[in-house]
């Protein structure tokens, strides 16, 4: 559940960004606050991940997992469950969606400021 919360603020955080640009010229107020909210949602969410990153991290150097997969020993059930959350989260749907969010969104962010800056009769 925590990671779906920590999605929807990504995506948000990811929208907020680009609409920055696009908000500046007819709201700077509102691009401001598309800015706090791109800068404090990717903050938010970097540090979640970086922290479940962390935990993993010493989660495999505990078990040696690589090492015994490398040289084909036996798997404790705790290393079965590591290897589980490393499978589950390389096969996730959440990142996927966010990179489309992101690659999408910042095409559109870079198309408007495109027309803005070199179309758009001021």
């Amino acid at each position: 559940m925590i990671a779906w919360v920590f999605f929807f603020v990504a995506l948000v955080a990811t929208i907020s960004i680009r609409a920055v640009n696009v908000a500046l010229d007819a709201n700077p107020m509102l691009a401001k606050a598309f800015w706090y909210t791109g800068i404090i949602g990717f903050s938010a969410f970097f540090i979640y991940k970086f922290r479940n990153d962390q935990i993993l991290h010493r989660e495999l150097q505990a078990t040696r997992l690589s090492e015994k997969l490398l040289s084909k020993e036996k798997l404790s059930e705790h290393d079965y469950e590591v290897l589980g959350t490393i499978v589950c989260r390389l096969s996730s749907k959440k990142d996927k969606i966010n990179y489309f969010f992101i690659f999408f969104f910042s095409g559109v962010a870079l198309a408007l400021a495109i027309y803005a800056d070199f179309f758009r009769f001021k």
